[in-house]
């Protein structure tokens, strides 16, 4: 299995890096978790096809999270002709979100969720499988609640990846990083927690009570990206990570 870190910027685009968007594959399978607004741009930087993608995983309703679904479904319809399915998993309230979103940006066009056979589908707080091979659970964290924000789990066959969506602390956390291969973490901070948002400080203070073969650092501001000599790894935009 492999990461790809389309983008792993905060919502202000932070020293250039775009929004969060995340692939998961393999030889079969293309899972996005998280889709913000920069996401097809970033895919097609780095010659991935948007119409390989098989499921797209939401963690919360903010645009630097899944704003870049509209622009997605436009090239999948006009440029790839897409028929084959997609599935696209989030909180409650995805499916009208989504379609609310699409009519927002482009007045008309949601009728391409039909044409395109996308279904969607809400996730549990416990691991349920939505398409082969794909489980998927979310737990609510604790950020701006109009936003339903969850952190998620997903396996893909003996793989099980863990993200925490935006967040301040909250003990899910841990229970999101439970066995996980990888687990990335939201780092908006460095020294102080904000509403809605981690420190690293935080994070240091509590790195020993995840239970994940390797925690990551995503979704930084400046301070983050810029410090030296962290002893947590950061991600960055093009990031490869085999696991």
């Amino acid at each position: 299995m492999k990461l790809t870190t389309i983008g792993c910027g905060d919502a202000f685009g932070s020293e250039g890096r775009y929004n969060t968007s995340f692939l998961l594959s393999d030889d079969q399978l293309n899972i996005l978790v998280d889709c913000g607004a920069s996401t097809l741009l970033r895919l097609k930087q780095l010659n991935l096809s948007p119409e390989s993608i098989d499921v797209i995983v939401i963690t919360h309703f903010h645009g630097d999270h899944y704003g870049g679904i509209p622009f997605l479904m436009i090239s999948n319809k006009m440029e790839y002709q897409r028929t084959r399915p997609l599935k696209i998993i989030g909180p409650k309230g995805i499916e009208e979100n989504v379609y609310g979103l699409q009519d927002a940006l482009y007045p008309g066009t949601s009728k391409v969720f039909n044409e395109m056979n996308v279904s969607f589908h809400e996730y549990a707080n416990e691991l349920q499988e939505f398409h082969q091979f794909v489980e998927v659970k979310g737990l609510p964290v604790s950020h701006s609640p109009g936003s339903i924000p969850h952190g998620v789990q997903v396996r893909i066959k003996d793989k099980l990846f863990g993200f925490s969506g935006d967040t301040e602390w909250n003990d899910h956390l841990l229970e999101l990083s439970k066995g996980t291969d990888l687990f990335v973490i939201e780092c908006n901070n460095l020294n102080e927690d904000s509403p809605g948002h981690l420190s690293y400080k935080t994070i240091q203070q509590r790195q020993n009570d995840f239970q994940t073969k390797r925690l990551l650092l995503t979704h930084m501001g400046s301070e983050v990206i810029n410090a030296k000599n962290l002893e947590i790894d950061r991600l960055y935009d093009g990031l490869e990570i085999d696991f």
